[in-house]
């Protein structure tokens, strides 16, 4: 059993200088004409004491350099602000501020990676982009990451932060991408106001889990659908039916292992089938995404929907609320087999195409920038005074958000109570609604956050077939068109041909 950590403190706990797993095959091609070639970054844990050195003195000569601001700046975004929430008159206050354009384009998440692959592989990238904890090393390792460590090193950023949070982000003692925020859990909602009408309370077992289900589908006229997540493949959206199984490879007592091969996934299957003849779980679960799951909370039709904790715990809630008066979206604790897990730390990145010169230009008017303690974090923070926010005493006060008039935006870039560095204004804090708090309250206790997975060259070569197979095996099996048993037997077949025996070998350094 993994420990549970809070969220501030995960970081000490997960395995420093792992590489996450991914398949950028794409990025084969791409190359760097800076200091963040792959070559450097896997030569650094043979440094001797002269190689040190030259560090240091890269180190001193960079915090020596005057920078020169730049004229603009290339940024792609797949989250945060929405194009009609003031997203003009945000761009234009950057500006304002800063004398610097940003050339700015908003991918869909659905598309993002697809998209920055491509970019790569057609040389035009965007100078940044964000990357998450599954693919931040894959791209490092590839060379198509800038190697931030020297300018992280030399700017007043670095002491800023909680040195665990740089710990859990390095890559062989490197640093490649500076987190705007601390990750989020998530955390599985109910309809507290159904639970009160029938007159239950929250589930501690698996079985009065699957009663609350059953309750909600048999005796509440709007629940259509009792359980939703958006697919049937990750054990975070769904920790009361994975319980002890891992989808992917994991990490099981100092040893990776393919969860899909084991007895617990299994059982996993098993549970999904059963719930799902039964008519408890979504029926559109296989081909659900995140957004059609949260118009189906927010018109009243679900009865439970495992997300993130903190801002969407207010997001849920009011959203849910507008279109159905008295409604209660409520956190629950985890049922006593259920695990709560955290995402995997990403962060900002340069594009390793770009030059040294204008990679310092980037990390101080940009990434420094929005973590100043001031003006750009208030910026990055909060958005536009006038257009996201207005001050109330010593407060930020949210206002209504342009693009949904049922809520308000409590944040832009970066959400307030997770920001990495301490805000150095008094009269910017922000409140946090009881929806926000009681939701991070459970994640922040409970909540816990698995190693990052090595890089595997054979992983890379079959993960697309191998993500295929999985997904249709267990999709089949929870529909009930092959047993749990022909499902495993079908895996084998699979597992077998891909050779992951060799991918095991691979994560646990036995190549």
């Amino acid at each position: 059993m993994l420990k549970a950590l809070s969220r501030r403190d995960f970081m000490k706990g997960m395995a420093v200088g792992g590489i996450a797993l991914g398949s950028a095959s794409l990025l084969a091609a791409c190359g760097s004409s800076s200091s963040s070639s792959s070559e450097e970054s896997s030569s650094s844990a043979e440094s001797t004491g002269t190689e040190a050195s030259a560090s240091e003195d890269a180190t001193q000569e960079a915090a020596e350099t005057v920078v020169e601001k730049p004229e603009s700046i290339s940024w792609w975004t797949h989250d945060g602000l929405s194009e009609d929430n003031g997203a003009e008159e945000w761009f234009e206050e950057f500006e304002n501020f800063t004398g610097i354009y940003l050339d700015h384009s908003f991918i869909s998440n659905n598309e993002y990676y697809t998209k920055l692959e491509l970019a790569f592989a057609s040389g035009e990238v965007p100078e940044v982009f964000d990357l998450n904890g599954a693919n931040l090393a894959v791209y490092a390792s590839q060379g198509a990451l800038y190697d931030l460590t020297d300018l992280l090193t030399a700017s007043d950023l670095s002491d800023k932060v909680d040195s665990a949070i740089w710990e859990a982000i390095a890559i062989d003692g490197r640093i490649y991408a500076i987190p705007k925020e601390v990750p989020s859990a998530e955390v599985t909602y109910v309809r507290g106001d159904w639970l009160d009408e029938l007159g239950m309370d929250e589930p501690t077992t698996y079985d009065e889990f699957l009663d609350m289900l059953r309750a909600f589908k048999d005796n509440i006229d709007a629940c259509t659908i009792p359980y939703t997540a958006p697919g049937l493949t990750s054990e975070m959206a769904m920790p009361e039916f994975y319980q002890d199984a891992h989808y992917g490879f994991a990490k099981v007592d100092g040893v990776w292992i393919d969860g899909f091969a084991q007895d617990s996934m299994a059982e996993a299957m098993q549970r999904m089938q059963d719930a799902y003849a039964e008519g408890l779980i979504d029926m559109e679960i296989i081909t659900n995404t995140t957004s059609t799951c949260r118009d189906s909370w927010y018109e009243g039709k679900v009865g439970v929907f495992t997300y993130w904790s903190g801002k969407w715990g207010g997001t849920l809630q009011e959203r849910l609320v507008a279109n159905n008066e008295g409604a209660i979206a409520q956190p629950i604790e985890p049922i006593d087999v259920a695990t709560y897990y955290y995402s995997t730390l990403g962060g900002m990145c340069i594009s390793g195409q770009v030059d040294d010169e204008k990679a310092a230009q980037i990390f101080k008017y940009f990434i420094e920038y929005m973590h100043d303690g001031g003006e750009g974090q208030v910026l990055f923070q909060s958005g536009v005074e006038g257009v996201h926010w207005e001050q109330d005493g010593d407060y930020v006060s949210p206002l209504t958000n342009l693009a949904d008039n049922t809520t308000v935006t409590t944040s832009v870039w970066i959400t307030p109570w997770l920001a990495i560095s301490d805000l150095e204004v008094t009269d910017k804090k922000t409140e946090i609604s009881d929806e926000v708090a009681n939701s991070l309250a459970i994640t922040d206790a409970v909540a816990v956050q698995q190693p990052i997975t090595p890089v595997s060259e054979t992983y890379n070569k079959i993960s697309s077939d191998l993500t295929l197979e999985k997904s249709n095996i267990l999709a089949k099996g929870v529909m009930g068109e092959m047993t749990v048993e022909d499902g495993g037997a079908a895996y084998a077949e699979v597992a077998d041909e891909l050779n992951v025996a060799q991918v095991l070998a691979e994560l646990n350094g036995e190549a």
